[in-house]
């Protein structure tokens, strides 16, 4: 089937970050496989830059604004493929916040692992990110040692990052702790003038070397193998059901039949935890192209930056993007918890509402000076409506969206004529269909 402009802009809002019309217009016509391939190929994205790009010193908190800065722009800039879109995805679900660790170099290392092992193998991804000492750091396991064990990490392991809540015992938090005992940090040591030396170590001296009993098997546990047993071995089904669930429920529509995450949790598996192939599943599965999932999900407020700032030809510089983030509450390498943001109705409340509209006002004074959604006044009010749609990339829009918003140009015209130079920007930046995805 064919993509027609609706469907190819369904697709990159939700498995890119959006895209102009113009890009929209370069996925009509392709079919559906077609153009899921074309996203899925990554391989012409513009290389990473080195961590000199932030090296701010001591000021962990200044390198933290240059790499929201740097991202937010490659996300705006970037060709329209799946690599922006997982990474966020990504560095959600192993949500890490610098407000503990302190140290953004640690941070940067973390997302580069997102993005050199994101889209391939789950269990060497999982892997990666655990013994990162971004990770170490956030939930405690570089303090993790025989006879004081820390069972944060254990606990979030099971509960978050793999297999979902209530599919693990008290009796296996216990015992994957003691699993994880000694893959620490360096720490302070007398060596290194007792300065604290983030570095992953394992200390061999450190390991609870008892027979544990994990998931009903009694052996002397070590971390590698539990994440084994976690991706591949009793609680293989339980990891592929919670992240084929928990990756269509971001990408598609937040309910999916146990039926639908059964068969995208079996594919999963045979590919051995390819994250890559799941996501293209998902994208390709006829419940990804329902006329229901069409604006089923609410846009973060990175995507809604992101979209609106490449709408508008706007990048970081001078947009004080980490300020207007915090506002509506979703600050990047900065998660409120381990259990990351919360999604759609999350995103609702009175305060991020406020922000997004402070935000709002402030482009729309600008659209002017831009030439964005000017030259209106010998257009009818349903053809000012058709401009707006076509400018924010909106192919289906309810009946009830159409005629709100002809009242407020038609009101807009009628008491303050003058504000036609700005406020039709406003009115589509605040459509049902600019908030969703």
């Amino acid at each position: 089937m064919a993509l027609s402009r609706a469907g190819a802009a369904h697709l990159l809002r939700r498995a890119a970050m959006g895209g102009t019309t113009a890009q929209i217009d370069t996925f009509v016509g392709l079919t559906r496989e077609q153009a899921v391939n074309r996203l899925l190929n990554t391989s012409g994205n513009p290389s990473l830059p080195g961590w000199g790009r932030f090296d701010s010193g001591d000021r962990f908190w200044v390198a933290h604004e240059k790499m929201i800065d740097w991202w937010v722009d490659r996300m705006i800039t970037a060709p329209p493929s799946i690599e922006e879109k997982l990474t966020l995805f990504l560095h959600d679900h192993f949500a890490t916040g610098i407000d503990k660790v302190e140290d953004a170099r640690l941070m940067w290392d973390q997302h580069l692992l997102l993005r050199q092992h994101g889209q391939g193998s789950f269990r060497v991804l999982l892997e990666k990110i655990s013994l990162g000492s971004a990770m170490l750091i956030y939930l405690d396991n570089e303090s993790n040692v025989k006879g004081a064990e820390q069972e944060n990490f254990a606990r979030e392991l099971m509960e978050l990052f793999t297999i979902g809540n209530g599919r693990f015992s008290e009796r296996d938090v216990v015992a994957m702790a003691k699993a994880w005992t000694g893959h620490n940090t360096v720490g302070r040591t007398r060596e290194n003038n007792w300065k604290y030396d983030p570095t992953y170590v394992f200390k061999a001296a450190e390991h609870n070397n008892t027979t544990k009993t994990l998931f009903g098997i009694k052996k002397n546990w070590n971390a590698l193998e539990t994440l084994d047993e976690l991706c591949f071995g009793v609680k293989a089904t339980a990891t592929s059901d919670y992240i084929a669930r928990k990756m269509f429920q971001f990408y598609a529509h937040t309910n999916p039949s146990q039926a639908v995450v059964d068969q995208l949790a079996a594919g999963f598996r045979n590919s051995g935890l390819n994250i890559k192939e799941l996501l293209k599943s998902i994208l390709l599965h006829p419940e990804f192209w329902a006329d229901s999932t069409r604006y089923a999900l609410v846009k973060s407020p990175v995507e809604f930056m992101v979209d609106n700032m490449r709408r508008n030809g706007l990048r970081s510089d001078g947009e004080h993007v980490r300020w207007r983030m915090e506002g509506m509450g979703m600050v990047l390498f900065e998660p409120p918890n381990v259990a990351g943001w919360g999604k759609n109705g999350y995103w609702l409340g009175t305060a991020r509402t406020w922000a997004k509209s402070r935000w709002t006002n402030n482009l729309k004074w600008g659209a002017d000076e831009r030439g964005v959604l000017q030259n209106l006044d010998n257009l009818s009010s349903d053809q000012v409506v058709n401009v707006i749609l076509t400018f924010f990339s909106i192919f289906e829009v309810s009946d009830q969206t159409r005629n709100n918003m002809k009242v407020l140009i038609e009101t807009t015209r009628e008491e303050r004529p003058w504000a036609m130079a700005y406020e039709p920007f406003a009115v589509g930046m605040f459509m049902p269909e600019v908030q969703c995805a």
